[in-house]
């Protein structure tokens, strides 16, 4: 009961979705493997799904993300909520993202430069 009313809030704060993505692999504009610090506010400026495993979670309007999935949700172009689990006030690969009731694991997180993620749109 805990865990589904913390994804409810979770999801309710990332309600915010728009169309999306090319990803760039230049490792000057890139960090693997980061965390993404939310602190006690426990918020998420918006979301962007990019493909069926991949999306840009913006922590601040100058802070986005790519947060790759270990297995691709079906309908993450089409839903309007997500939910993220978070481990002492941060977003990590040992965390989870939520789309209708289904979990899967974060594989990689990587930070990304306004402009690139921006320019990000779906991949089929």
């Amino acid at each position: 009961m805990k865990k589904c009313a913390l994804a409810l809030v979770f999801a309710t704060m990332l309600a915010l979705s728009a169309p999306t993505m090319a990803i760039s692999n230049s490792d000057s504009e890139i960090k693997t493997n980061q965390s993404i610090w939310i602190g006690s506010h426990a918020s998420f400026n918006s979301w962007r799904a990019v493909s069926r495993d991949e999306f840009i979670l913006w922590a601040s309007p100058s802070k986005p993300y790519l947060v790759k999935i270990w297995r691709p949700f079906t309908s993450l172009r089409f839903v309007h909520t997500i939910g993220v689990s978070t481990t002492a006030g941060r977003v990590s690969k040992f965390d989870y993202v939520i789309v209708d009731g289904q979990r899967r694991p974060i594989k990689s997180i990587v930070a990304l430069d306004r402009e690139t993620a921006k320019g990000m749109r779906w991949q089929s």
